[in-house]
């Protein structure tokens, strides 16, 4: 924390890139005192140019320098980021708090010996709290001085791969090492520390003052808890993770952070939205609070205020949306321009035939642990590269899902899983039973008691691609809750909806997921178009992922799939093929007696197969390519009495 002396600096001085790194609360004070300077008496101002500054200063328009800035998620131990240096973070939005009221602007009172005292504004933007330093006193300059900021809780993408994990961090290793700021910022902390003894006096000039003091963020004990204290709620949240045992204390990609966001950005962001950060790392563990408050009684309980030890704080500075990320492309849309795509396709995929071996390689990779079966394996690369690009009515476009039934004992779900993320960057095999319907969490829920949105499994970031295991559901009755997680299912399968539940209604959020079912008979969850009977070739090629080399053709796998799904958009249809696709639905349709609502699913599987080959027009022979699979699996559906 900084004293009264980076109030007065100005920007005389020249600050290096480390210095921004390292210390960028007091580049933010510098740059607020020159501009209440300029100002003068007036009323202090709300905006000075902070973001511009670091963004220009620190080439951020650049989006492949945000790779410079040290990330929590790529760091062993969090504890080895010094606190209050300037980091990012990557994560999924999984709860969004109500605007946060603090007091953004203090008045300064200076006492020289034997003059007048000098009065100066301080901010308390990007912190939690603030320091005076001796001889200098902080008064509230009431309604004139307070701000609104914004604030969510952000978890790292759940079911992310290990090799997206290491590449995100090899993304990440030319960022400044943690040792080149460490000297500084423990120094810092150890002052932080004797100013946390002087805590206990009985002098208020000297003590760390929140800057949320006094408002409705403060935490607070329920009536309809039960007598249970906020500790207790907050104890029971744990970090509040879409899959739990994804949760490791203390490391850094499992790290769950409270994002707080100002100007434009306080209120943009959306549940399940995938983000980047760029932000002031806040640790004051010793803000923690569960103390009781006037609400107390009336059923608005908070837990909202777990130790910043366990969930930092991040004070952003710059957001930015990263909708279907991949750690191959680990930019925003509108920074990967056409250009550098091309120049990306031409220096990974360009050469003859790449394109063609990459896509065999992921085929290959399918195969393996679909018990030889080719055209499962052709399906299930399709819906890897299948997004939503469009809505008519309520209906998405461009997503569907894929239902194999059949599936042998032999067979292992999760060696098929563990295929599936060897290709995409995040992948969650989730187990559908009797059980696991009444027992586990599906649909995220709002406790009132605490506040808070308790997280549930299908709880994702877009993109990643869900495994569905039927083969352990058996007869059995379930309760209102197992079919209301039934219900939570259907709508995200069917609809790409995630249902959230509030107590006396649902609300329901969109989320792209491609989603494949394995299931002995048709899956539980009805009306789905594709539909695709299992046929062994050969047990004996499903060795173990874990335990198998993968090939370097992965890589190449790996790229084409970020590529294609990067940016989703409708497939281009030339006339004539539009003419013959109608036309051969008809004949179809007559043959194997289908629903017309196949057509909707033959567009989006048309779309992914053109994907699969980095095209984005149909051609006479994709469709026919495409058409001859779905005979093949018309014919298995009519051989195992699935059509429909």
């Amino acid at each position: 924390q900084l004293g009264s002396a980076a109030m007065v600096l100005g920007l005389n001085q020249k600050y290096s890139r480390a210095d921004l790194l390292r210390m960028p609360l007091q580049v933010v004070d510098a740059l607020f005192t020159q501009q209440a300077s300029a100002a003068g008496s007036g009323a202090p101002p709300a905006e000075w140019g902070e973001k511009s500054f670091f963004m220009e200063s620190l080439g951020l328009s650049d989006e492949e320098r945000f790779a410079e800035i040290p990330c929590i998620n790529d760091v062993g131990v969090v504890a080895s980021i010094p606190p209050f240096s300037l980091v990012r973070y990557r994560g999924l939005v999984q709860d969004i708090f109500e605007p946060e009221i603090y007091a953004s602007v203090l008045r300064g009172r200076v006492q020289d010996a034997g003059q007048e005292a000098q009065l100066r504004m301080m901010t308390t933007k990007y912190r939690e709290c603030v320091d005076p330093a001796i001889g200098f006193e902080l008064e509230d300059m009431g309604r004139e001085g307070l701000g609104q900021r914004g604030t969510c809780y952000c978890v790292p993408l759940p079911g992310e791969s290990a090799w997206s994990r290491i590449a995100t961090a090899a993304t990440g290793q030319q960022a400044i090492p943690v040792a080149s700021v460490t000297a500084g910022a423990m120094q810092k902390r150890g002052r932080s520390e004797d100013e946390d003894v002087e805590m206990v006096t009985e002098e208020p000039a000297k003590s760390r003052r929140p800057c949320t003091q006094g408002t409705l963020v403060a935490s607070r004990t329920g009536g309809s808890g039960g007598g249970r204290s906020a500790a207790d709620m907050a104890a029971d949240f744990g970090l509040n993770f879409p899959l739990p045992w994804e949760q490791q204390h203390g490391r850094g990609a499992s790290t769950p952070c409270i994002v707080k966001m100002y100007d434009n950005d306080a209120e943009s962001l959306r549940l399940c939205e995938t983000v980047e950060v760029l932000g002031v790392l806040c640790i004051n563990p010793e803000l923690t609070s569960f103390q009781a408050s006037p609400l107390e009684g009336i059923g608005l309980g908070d837990a909202r205020q777990p130790s910043s030890a366990l969930v930092p704080r991040i004070h952003a500075i710059h957001v930015r949306r990263l909708p279907f990320y991949h750690p191959l492309l680990p930019f925003s849309p509108d920074w990967l321009s056409e250009a550098r795509l091309v120049s990306v396709y031409q220096r990974q995929l360009g050469a003859p035939g790449a394109v063609i071996a990459a896509r065999d390689a992921a085929l290959a990779q399918l195969t393996n642990h679909l018990g030889g079966d080719a055209l499962a394996a052709e399906y299930l690369l399709l819906l890897t590269v299948s997004r939503c690009f469009g809505l008519h009515g309520n209906q998405p476009l461009g997503s569907w899902a894929l239902n194999i039934t059949n599936w042998p004992d032999e067979l292992s779900t999760n060696c098929l899983s563990d295929a599936v993320s060897e290709l995409v960057p995040r992948s969650v095999c989730l187990k559908v039973s009797v059980d696991t319907l009444e027992s586990r969490q599906w649909r995220p829920r709002k406790d009132f008691d605490a506040n808070r949105l308790v997280a549930a499994q299908l709880q994702l970031a877009p993109g990643t691609v869900l495994v569905l295991d039927e083969t352990c559901l058996s007869e059995g009755n379930i309760s209102g809750q197992g079919v209301k997680a039934l219900g939570a299912l259907r709508a995200l399968v069917t609809e790409q909806q995630l249902t959230c539940d509030y107590s006396s209604y649902d609300v329901k959020i969109p989320l792209d997921l491609p989603c494949v079912l394995l299931s002995k008979q048709r899956s539980i969850i009805k009306d789905l178009e594709v539909v695709l009977p299992l046929c062994l070739r050969n047990v004996d090629t499903a060795p173990s992922v874990s335990t198998t080399k993968q090939p370097p053709s992965l890589d190449a796998a790996r790229l084409l799939l970020g590529l294609v799904t990067r940016c989703p958009r409708p497939l281009q249809i030339p006339d004539d093929a539009a003419h013959q696709l109608s036309a051969d639905f008809a004949t179809v349709r007559q043959e194997f007696e289908v629903n017309s609502s196949l057509c909707h699913a033959w567009l989006a599987l048309a779309r992914a197969q053109c994907l699969t080959f980095a095209e984005e027009t149909l051609t006479p022979s994709r469709w026919h390519s495409l058409l001859e699979c779905e005979r093949q699996r018309l014919q298995r559906c009519r051989e195992h009495n699935l059509a429909r």
